[in-house]
């Protein structure tokens, strides 16, 4: 509503100078219909009633624009194909409409459509007025691409587009990683690992290169390529070497778990995660016992206080204590997990979108690699 009433005083302002067929009665009823939740008539009064031309452009633009903000996908999609279907427009104008389409398209999950109109856009010169038009077009075809999973598509457009924004470096890195997770899935470990090079070519500290590189080698037996490759996370991007645990753990049971031990100590040095301390509470207890790891868990929850770790902790003493103690610390323990069980694990750094399990890529605000593990006492 209060984008509705400031385009309609914002046009209203700009129209004195206009001629009446855009500012008459009709058009006023449209706004009114837009301030009542009315999209309907709205709709249908400004389709009906108000011409597209250069003078009223803007008016219809408006209306689709706040139509798809507003989940009316439908109506916004009327809108804009009302407007090609009439205009007698430049072909910068007509084009930009086209790209307004292509959105609603998208969002309405008509992909074809979008795809299709994209395409044709992206043909374009890369030189003048076309340019922005075509890498907008292409943008949206990659929006496309990875709702669709294409990533060899996804590939090929994010290369036109890195010309002019290194950032899609980083974009085309992951799609090689999607790749070389589904090649791995197909036990096409070949395939794989030539995925893998791509990636890696792309962005040398993408640690899901390193994840994927160390599964690969785990599966076909290579452990010190493994270890040498899930180590490597630390290096390239701390906080996420709790996503490599589980499958080191399994890695250094055929090695040296002092080894392990202090690849894990060197981790925390970088970074106070718990995931961390009680995957090395596990060597310690098995090595010293209860109450040895039970003291390092407590010395590690004064520094770096979380639920998890208290829980744990609460687990080690349930298992040498008897009777009202024994039950007492259980009800500790469920109000502790309790505090935990709805919270999120982790959160986009660059939307705030947070989540129970990992993500490479966030699904709000499309970004890679940016929703990492949430540190505190909920978290990590």
């Amino acid at each position: 509503i209060v984008a509705a009433i400031a385009i309609g005083w914002w046009l209203g302002r700009r129209d004195r100078n206009k001629s009446s067929e855009s500012t008459g009665p009709d058009y006023y009823q449209g706004l009114n219909y837009l301030l009542n939740e009315e999209s309907d008539r709205a709709v249908s009064t400004f389709v009906d009633n108000l011409e597209v031309n250069v003078a009223t452009l803007e008016t219809h633009l408006a209306l689709g624009g706040l139509l798809r903000r507003r989940g009316e996908l439908d109506k916004a999609v009327v809108v804009h194909e009302n407007i090609l279907s009439q205009a007698k427009l430049t072909k910068g104008d007509m084009q930009n409409v086209q790209l307004e389409l292509a959105r609603d398209y998208m969002l309405a999950g008509l992909l074809d459509r979008a795809e299709a109109l994209c395409v044709k856009l992206s043909q374009e010169p890369d030189i003048g007025e076309t340019a922005s038009v075509r890498r907008e077009s292409l943008k949206i075809t990659l929006q496309i691409y990875e709702q669709e999973k294409e990533w060899r598509q996804a590939i090929e457009v994010a290369k036109l587009l890195v010309m002019a924004d290194e950032s899609y470096e980083k974009a085309i890195s992951h799609y090689y990683c999607e790749l070389a997770e589904e090649q791995l899935n197909a036990a096409d470990l070949e395939a794989a690992r030539e995925s893998l090079r791509e990636a890696i070519g792309h962005d040398v500290n993408n640690p899901r290169t390193s994840l994927v590189r160390g599964r690969i080698d785990v599966s076909e037996g290579y452990y010190d390529n493994a270890i040498a490759a899930l180590t490597r996370i630390r290096d390239q991007d701390p906080v996420f070497v709790p996503e490599s645990l589980e499958t080191l753990e399994e890695v250094y049971r055929h090695r040296s778990q002092e080894e392990f031990q202090e690849y894990l100590e060197s981790c925390l040095d970088i970074t106070p995660s718990i995931s961390i301390v009680l995957t090395l509470a596990k060597s310690i207890r098995e090595e010293s016992g209860d109450e040895a790891v039970a003291k390092f868990i407590a010395e590690h929850l004064k520094k770096n206080p979380t639920i998890r770790g208290l829980t744990q902790l609460i687990d080690l003493h349930i298992d040498n204590t008897r009777g009202i103690a024994r039950e007492n610390l259980a009800i500790l323990r469920s109000f502790a997990e309790a505090l935990v069980a709805d919270k999120p694990a982790y959160r986009c750094q660059s939307c705030g979108f947070d989540g129970k399990r990992m993500r490479w890529q966030c699904p709000v605000c499309r970004d890679w690699a940016s929703i990492k593990p949430i540190f505190g006492l909920e978290g990590e």
